[in-house]
């Protein structure tokens, strides 16, 4: 089968600053061979410049909250777009597109893959209809089969990414520092995510934070993100009176990176967790909650250091190891910095992807 351009549409509710899954759309459409061409179709997002600096405008779909009505409304609206395009393969990020593709495929000659980045149980029978699966981790493979009894043979297995050729500053630390109002000499606490309590655990991180900052003036924190538990973070901060910085979802994050001693990622529920090998990117000690697909990422005391989901001591206990020896924190991050090199930039990635898809293609 020869084919001069492959046509791929992607397809995800949110295209934000923060979202992992939006980065990796991103990174996919940015670094695939130039035969491969991508268009999204998404309800919204603060995302959107980062795709028209590749030249790919976002399309939006009228959310209308999983309605019936809706969902005849977007199948007709992708499918008039499919056919009017000619797309070879609907790359989905969601579950509700999913289904879409499927229904799709069964009247335009078009190949499905959807890639998994969550861990779910509901709506089984609507569930994974495409023609391949994407698990973001081993620990999501193994919850597909378990939980979905998807045949092993329609998951591939492909990690998340960085970009090496991003990971160049364009501020210095000492000017970061001026501009957050630091004070000098601190040993800095950073996490940067989705600010929520119920699976990214920053309500662990504040009481672990709290407890240190009692019998240590010498911390300070810096939260960068957005979600739907800022404002009681804000509170949390205000009426501690702590040493924390909280910022929005910021564009140049990987600056940020330059100012942390440690990375904190304090995850309830975390498939894969993306700014773990930014961080290791970026050199820097990162401590993790020992939780879903993270052990795949951090051997504890190797490259990094776990403690148990929810478990405030434990964490406190952890930062406080790396504070007491620093020289320690920097071989965890030397080490997670090679494995990163080694296994997670997008040279290592993205052809694990093109293979995919032309396998759809051809298959």
């Amino acid at each position: 089968m020869s084919i001069n351009k492959i046509n791929i549409l992607h397809l995800q509710n949110h295209l934000n600053i923060s979202c992992g899954i939006s980065k990796t759309i991103y990174l996919i459409a940015k670094n695939t061979l130039s035969h491969f061409n991508h268009s999204i179709f998404c309800f919204d997002g603060d995302g959107f410049f980062r795709f028209e600096s590749i030249n790919i405008k976002p399309l939006i779909l009228k959310d209308y909250k999983n309605s019936l009505f809706g969902f005849v409304r977007h199948y007709i609206k992708l499918y008039l777009y499919c056919k009017q395009n000619k797309i070879n393969i609907i790359h989905s990020h969601h579950r509700y597109f999913d289904l879409l593709a499927f229904l799709i495929s069964k009247t335009l000659n078009i190949k499905t893959v959807t890639s998994v980045h969550s861990k779910v149980y509901n709506r089984k029978i609507f569930s994974y209809k495409s023609d391949k699966l994407i698990a973001c981790s081993n620990y999501i493979k193994e919850h597909l089969i378990n939980n979905y009894k998807i045949d092993e043979r329609r998951i591939n297995v492909i990690h998340n990414a960085v970009d090496s050729k991003e990971f160049v500053p364009t501020k210095t630390k000492v000017a970061l520092i001026n501009e957050l109002n630091i004070p000098a000499d601190k040993f800095i606490i950073g996490y940067f995510g989705r600010l929520d309590f119920k699976e990214k655990g920053i309500d662990v991180l504040l009481e672990a934070f709290l407890n240190l900052s009692k019998a240590n003036k010498n911390i300070f924190m810096l939260l960068v993100g957005n979600g739907v538990d800022e404002n009681k973070i804000i509170e949390f901060v205000t009426q501690n009176e702590l040493n924390v910085k909280v910022k929005i979802s910021q564009e140049d994050i990987f600056n940020y990176y330059q100012l942390l001693d440690v990375f904190v990622l304090p995850s309830k529920i975390e498939t894969f967790g993306i700014v773990i090998i930014e961080a290791g990117m970026m050199k820097k000690t990162v401590i993790a909650s020992n939780i879903d697909g993270i052990p795949e990422l951090i051997s504890n005391g190797e490259n990094g250091l776990l403690f148990e989901s929810g478990n405030v001591e434990e964490l406190k206990t952890q930062i406080t190891r790396i504070y007491n020896d620093r020289k320690f924190g920097e071989k965890l991050a030397e080490n997670l910095h090679n494995e990163v090199l080694d296994s997670f930039t997008t040279d290592r990635i993205i052809p694990q992807y093109e293979k995919l898809y032309m396998e759809l293609l051809l298959g």
